[in-house]
């Protein structure tokens, strides 16, 4: 009958069922502690390898702090996933732990400034007022909007002096907090001035120190010079890690996963996979997390090798679909010419060679050539993505200056991403391939 019901119960009581057999049921799961194979948890230092050097640098910065002086400001520069903001916040628990022992009211902020909505100095304090407030046990009384900078200064001022004997800033990927175009110096010059000098103007009477984080030493170049005056840091570098490091990393949160739950060969696996992604742990423990889920939702008990390609092969299409699944036809176009070269030429696509395959593919498909220095532009917009990196560089007194882009995602997923869009139906990668030869061997 039409209108009784009976097919909407029905569909909401199969509905139901199926909800209630996953929520009541008992679940089978490879993790005995999972959170160990979370790269943002903060893990002991006993269980950090292959960065003594950094974490003896880092607690005898500290030091001070348990002798009632001001620790010195650290700048921690080096790749992504080489344990930067791994090590300082787990030295940072530990001190922490002995301050309150000494009966010193120590803590530290942590922020990074690449998760904002805003890149904005205004946006930043209030970042920092709120997560300071937070670790002080009182209220954030201070809007986003309509109220100064400085008077968010002034309330995070004082939340410091009154609640706190020493406190460490850890600013993480400050690089990215570059403010307004129009802006006489970037958004993070300005915030290690008012910082390093918070003291020093008799704002508080907390020894404040800061920890910066980047992957870019380099952005000290763009500090005012007032700031750079102000602001010495001692400098920690972090290296990559290779094959066997990431495997000792694995090996020491190997208790995340039940005894027997992983496969030999996995952890092995894993780490090869992490030394491909330019050493980087994070992503490398975060894939072991991946294939321990993966076996999960199987309904298996042993994570396996299989299990590690499938999470790999998932991860890398989802990250490059998120970056390039937005982009406009023309920005696809630049960077599958550059994706194109870069495959037949190990991994480098030198941009002249990229712009004769890029007039090509326009040409066969009948589309509108830009010119090379909007080619150029739209290839590093997917820089900024992370997709690739670029350099200057000279090929010599005939080819002259020109950029060289080398990717960081794997080409061939980018070039598989890409050709999901209907537009390169109309071309043939044996061809594309065939020209991006060609186009080397004349530049």
């Amino acid at each position: 009958m039409q209108g009784d019901g009976s097919e909407d119960i029905t569909d909401q009581s199969s509905e139901s069922s199926i909800v209630d057999s996953i929520l009541d049921g008992k679940r089978k799961t490879v993790f005995e502690n999972k959170q160990l194979v979370d790269s943002n948890t903060i893990v002991d230092h006993n269980r950090i390898y292959g960065r003594d050097k950094q974490l003896a640098a880092e607690a005898r910065a500290f030091r001070d702090t348990l002798d009632g002086e001001r620790p010195p400001d650290l700048l921690l520069y080096g790749p992504s996933g080489t344990g930067k903001t791994l090590t300082v916040k787990a030295v940072a628990e530990k001190v922490k732990e002995r301050a309150t022992q000494n009966k010193i009211d120590f803590d530290f902020i942590a922020v990074n400034f690449k998760t904002m909505e805003s890149h904005s100095l205004d946006r930043a304090v209030w970042k920092l007022g709120n997560q300071t407030a937070k670790k002080a046990g009182v209220s954030w009384d201070i809007p986003r909007k309509g109220v100064s900078t400085d008077a968010k200064y002034v309330r995070l001022y004082e939340i410091v002096d009154r609640h706190f004997d020493a406190l460490v800033f850890i600013l993480d990927e400050i690089d990215t907090l570059t403010g307004r175009a129009s802006d006489d110096e970037p958004a993070y010059s300005r915030l290690l001035y008012s910082l390093s000098r918070v003291m020093a103007e008799q704002h508080v009477d907390t020894l404040v120190s800061t920890v910066v984080i980047t992957n870019h030493p380099k952005f000290r170049e763009n500090l005012d010079s007032h700031t750079d005056s102000s602001y010495n840091p001692t400098g920690i570098h972090f290296s990559d890690y290779d094959a066997n490091e990431l495997i000792e990393i694995l090996n020491r949160r190997r208790d995340a996963f039940k005894d027997g739950a992983l496969d030999d060969g996995v952890i092995e696996l894993v780490a090869a996979y992490g030394a491909k992604n330019e050493g980087d742990a994070r992503r490398a423990i975060d894939l072991l997390r991946d294939a321990g889920e993966l076996a999960n939702r199987n309904g298996e008990t042993v994570v396996t090798e299989r299990h590690v390609h499938a999470a790999n092969d998932s991860v890398v299409k989802n990250r490059v679909l998120e970056i390039v699944g937005g982009m406009s036809l023309q920005k696809k176009l630049s960077l599958y010419a550059a994706a194109v070269v870069a495959d037949v030429n190990n991994g480098a696509a030198p941009s002249p060679a990229i712009y004769t395959l890029y007039q090509e593919i326009c040409q066969r498909t009948d589309r509108d050539v830009y010119t090379q220095e909007t080619v150029n532009s739209h290839i590093n917009k997917a820089g900024t993505y992370g997709v690739l990196e670029s350099e200057r560089t000279s090929g010599g007194f005939k080819s002259g200056v020109h950029l060289m882009f080398t990717f960081t995602e794997p080409v061939d997923a980018v070039i598989e991403t890409l050709e999901e869009d209907d537009t390169f139906d109309e071309i043939e990668l044996s061809t594309a391939r065939s020209i991006a030869r060609q186009s080397i061997r004349s530049t």
